[in-house]
């Protein structure tokens, strides 16, 4: 979802979030023969970390569908983000909080109305997002960001030229999973797929963009994204096109007691 946001941040981001909705890209880059895995990598990661940005979601997973807004803040040095029900009625104002400095560990708080908050620590992040077949952890993980990085080959997804890029976290990351492959369209820097996998070399989830959009800042971004388990009969799908970046947020909705109130900024995509 970091791949929206994954930027679902780049989210979901991503990141597949924000890693996936968010999921930035450049119009133009280098030819793919002489982008290095470091470079690429780098290229990937510096699309999640540009501020703020908002996004409206649609999440259509086994157990129904569900209208989300997503809240981001990204830098360098960290990441938080914000996901909250808009609608069906009864799961309206269920949220999470999510952050994470670094390739540190993860930790957040989550809601459900009217008065029910729980932490969450590091090994709550396998914990399914909203019923669907996205962790915790795919909301805030940035992979781009890791240690190690390497090129493994090249693919064509839907007819697109891909570079198969693999990262690792290395010694001093923290992460569910212990390597992660992207198929990057190189040419507009999207990733168009991608694969991640536990410590038995297991395939846990694919992620593949299913749409491609230019966001407010005039890069291309994944707006839509199907998500399959490790048994491919469990299917959640994405649509987050609606993404701005012309917003700004306060402290104060970044804690356990802001998520309670589901604000809906001024000036938000509809």
């Amino acid at each position: 979802m970091r791949l929206f946001f994954l930027r679902f941040h780049q989210v979901i981001v991503a990141c597949l979030g924000f890693c996936l909705l968010a999921s930035a890209a450049c119009a133009e880059s280098e030819p793919a023969a002489t982008v290095s895995a470091t470079d690429l990598a780098a290229r990937l990661s510096a699309k999640q970390q540009d501020g703020s940005a908002y996004v409206r979601m649609r999440l259509q997973t086994r157990g129904g569908a569900f209208q989300v807004q997503g809240k981001s803040r990204s830098t360098r040095g960290s990441t938080e983000v914000i996901y909250q029900v808009l609608w069906p009625k009864e799961r309206k104002g269920e949220s999470v909080l999510l952050r994470r400095s670094g390739n540190g560990a993860a930790s957040g708080a989550y809601f459900n109305p009217p008065n029910t908050t729980r932490s969450l620590d590091a090994g709550q992040l396998r914990e399914p997002f909203f019923g669907s077949d996205l962790a915790y952890e795919d909301l805030i993980e940035n992979f781009f960001a890791w240690d190690q990085q390497s090129l493994v080959g090249t693919e064509t997804v839907d007819n697109v030229p891909c570079q198969i890029l693999e990262s690792k976290p290395g010694k001093g990351g923290s992460s569910i999973y212990t390597s992660v492959r992207s198929w990057v369209d190189t040419r507009r820097m999207v990733p168009l797929r991608v694969e991640k996998y536990a410590g038995s070399g297991k395939l846990v989830r694919r992620i593949d963009t299913t749409r491609v959009v230019t966001d407010d800042k005039g890069r291309a971004i994944p707006a839509n994204l199907t998500v399959r388990g490790p048994d491919g009969d469990s299917v959640t799908e994405l649509n987050g096109g609606k993404i701005t970046h012309a917003i700004s947020f306060t402290d104060a909705e970044f804690t356990a007691e802001g998520i309670k109130q589901t604000v809906i900024p001024r000036g938000s995509p509809e």
